[in-house]
């Protein structure tokens, strides 16, 4: 419907096409299509990152840059898009390649990393890289995802907070082992989570809990509950998404073909907006519902009680990051669940300059059409069922 309309699409990992798909454009030879062959390299060759100027970066409270030293998950979550966007097979860049781009980020004035592999903790050469940030002093603090697995590893995360982690994000999504199981998320254990607080506490580790509201078995009483259990568990902060049929992804699928999504502009599909009819819910209370999560988690006198523990803890490289991260965030959320917006969808101050209202005639003329429908997601490759197969996947 777009194609031959001025749109290419990449259907692959940037590394693959993206020297083609400038080459072609310089010489007006755009391709409608690229990467149908081959969606992810077997082999990560990515370039050393290169940071904007420090004049650059300081428009910015504080300056962060995301590192990706590894992609793809081993597990098979239902509602996730990563293991469609980078497959099952755990793949990483050199190690080289990221010291490199850490080296660049502090010489350039970044002050946060935010390492954006999944599961960073299934990352093979996760060891390896701590311990040479360690050895090269590269006290740059650092963000990491991890899986709920991590409480089996107290060594681990020993070693990342010697390396410089301030915060762990964990994916923690629901206390109801019946709605992790249907989601296949089999790899969490409410029971554990408690530990994982803990275990990140003694070593000086920030918690960052993702809640997801709305499953299809959730109700306002359930979600509550949810609520209360995660504020009583303490994680230093939390955020909270609304339960949304990605593209691509097997649960989209599954709501598509049972016509429970209701949604048609995909701009609308961010975890921020009900999509899809819930057989327990209005739309209206999950949106009041998830204002609510965001507004009565952090209490006033419970964020200054978390801000009093860290500044209780011995100083190091990464007590400023540990504030600004938890003060910043839990104000922000809180502001924002007044506000009744998603603190990730705007922040606290909006400057509305247009509408997409504002662009429709021009997209009749150009497009031919006001917004493109509802894909069919993209079946894989050879290749690519190849690189799953070969894989160690998690039991579903």
């Amino acid at each position: 419907m777009l194609q031959g309309r001025g749109v290419a699409f990449s259907l692959c990992e940037a590394e693959l096409v993206w020297p083609r798909i400038l080459e072609d454009a310089l010489s007006g030879g755009l391709q409608p299509v690229y990467g149908r062959e081959e969606r992810w390299q077997q082999q990560l060759d990515s370039p050393v990152l290169r940071p904007p100027a420090r004049r650059d970066l300081r428009r910015y409270a504080v300056p962060m840059l995301g590192i990706y030293p590894a992609r793809g998950c081993p597990y098979s979550c239902t509602f996730c898009s990563v293991i469609k966007i980078a497959g099952h097979a755990v793949r990483s860049q050199p190690i080289e390649t990221t010291l490199a781009s850490l080296r660049a980020a502090k010489a350039a004035g970044v002050q946060f990393v935010m390492f954006t592999s999944d599961n960073f903790n299934k990352y093979p050469d996760v060891r390896i890289l701590a311990e040479a940030m360690i050895a090269e002093r590269i006290e740059l603090p650092f963000f990491a995802q991890c899986d709920a697995q991590i409480h089996r590893d107290p060594d681990l995360v020993r070693l990342l907070a010697r390396a410089g982690c301030f915060q762990m994000f964990v994916g923690a999504e629901s206390f109801n082992a019946a709605t992790l199981r249907d989601a296949h998320k089999f790899h969490n254990d409410p029971g554990k989570y408690a530990r994982i607080v803990a275990l990140c506490r003694e070593n000086g580790i920030t918690t960052h809990f993702s809640n997801i509201l709305g499953f299809p078995a959730d109700t306002e009483r359930g979600i509550l509950e949810h609520l209360s259990t995660l504020r009583a568990l303490g994680p230093d902060v939390a955020s909270f998404y609304i339960l949304t049929p990605i593209p691509g992804t097997e649960q989209y699928d599954d709501f598509r073909r049972n016509g429970w999504i209701t949604e048609t502009n995909l701009d609308r599909f961010d975890g921020t907006t009900v999509t899809w009819r819930h057989s327990n819910l209005a739309n209206e209370d999950l949106q009041r519902l998830l204002s609510r999560c965001c507004r009565e988690f952090y209490p006033v006198g419970e964020i200054a009680s978390k801000l009093w523990r860290i500044l209780r803890r011995r100083r190091d490289f990464r007590s400023f990051a540990s504030l600004f991260s938890v003060s910043g965030f839990s104000a922000m959320s809180r502001m924002a669940g007044i506000l009744g917006h998603h603190p990730m969808a705007g922040g606290i101050g909006r400057v509305r300059k247009d509408r997409a209202a504002d662009y429709a005639d021009l997209r009749l003329r150009v497009f031919g059409i006001d917004r493109a429908p509802l894909p069919s997601s993209l079946p894989l490759s050879r290749a690519d069922e190849e690189i799953n197969r070969r894989a160690k996947l998690v039991p579903a």
